[in-house]
């Protein structure tokens, strides 16, 4: 199975500055669509190449954060066949970030339809909850470990005091065998950007985001998942590539669409 990893990543990238609207007063509800290219292998791989396309929804609601991206990826692979990947997650998260629920949807060729959802809930250093799969299983974490846009509001106080690097563990749900993740990141000056889409939400300048992923208790060094991100100050990701190690795949953004507020 090929496994992708960007759930999650949008969710920083695309509201990296969304939640703080003291730092921003411009920041919307949106809708990003990307088309994905496949770029040259730098290792041996079961992928010689591949396309497809993902959206992602961010949505300001009346108790809370909610997300939902899709992916269609066709993946090339080396023994000549073609591989077509569909996946939609979903998360919420309550802007006390005490309450986190999710679920997931992967359809592959080649495999069986694959479907899970859950829910956490937070008390200090306890996070603790359930994942309803074909038999339901408890969750149980003793550690610090933030939620997304909790991990979000660090990294945007770092960003403000031009604190460059920080290393949080993060539960994201996204990845059934590994629903925390350590996220490595670092936040470059300002460049200009080079998307060329004339959109009133889109900004001239973007920040560079690196992102390493670790599983939690994986004993190499190297990250599973590498990322470099472009972000503007509206929140919204201009482009993104995601290192597999094996393989990359880009996301170029081809539009975006302003959601409407939600009256509360």
């Amino acid at each position: 199975m090929i496994k992708l990893y960007l759930y999650g990543l949008l969710l920083i990238c695309n509201s990296f500055l969304y939640v703080n609207t003291s730092f921003s007063s411009t920041i919307v509800s949106h809708k990003a669509y990307y088309d994905l290219e496949f770029l040259i292998n730098e290792t041996p791989s079961v992928v010689d190449g591949g396309s497809g396309k993902s959206s992602f929804l961010l949505e300001k609601q009346c108790k809370g954060w909610a997300l939902k991206e899709t992916f269609a990826i066709t993946f090339n692979l080396n023994n000549k066949e073609n591989s077509k990947n569909f996946s939609i997650f979903s998360s919420f998260e309550d802007f006390t970030a005490q309450n986190f629920s999710f679920e997931h949807l992967d359809k592959y060729d080649f495999e069986k339809e694959k479907f899970y959802s859950g829910y956490v809930k937070k008390n200090k250093n306890l996070l603790a909850g359930m994942i309803f799969d074909k038999k339901n299983e408890k969750l149980s974490y003793n550690e610090d470990i933030l939620f997304p846009t909790e991990h979000l509001k660090i990294l945007l106080e770092n960003a403000k005091k031009n604190i460059n690097f920080h290393t949080a563990k993060v539960f994201f749900g996204s990845d059934k065998d590994n629903l925390v993740k350590i996220v490595s990141t670092f936040i470059g000056k300002k460049i200009n950007t080079d998307v060329s889409l004339e959109n009133d939400l889109l900004k001239k300048q973007v920040w560079p985001i690196q992102l390493s992923f670790y599983d939690l208790n994986q004993k190499k060094p190297d990250p599973k998942t590498k990322v470099i991100a472009y972000v503007d100050e509206n929140g919204i990701a201009h482009s993104y590539t995601v290192d597999y190690g094996s393989y990359k795949m880009k996301g170029n953004l081809v539009k975006v669409e302003k959601v409407s507020k939600l009256k509360c």
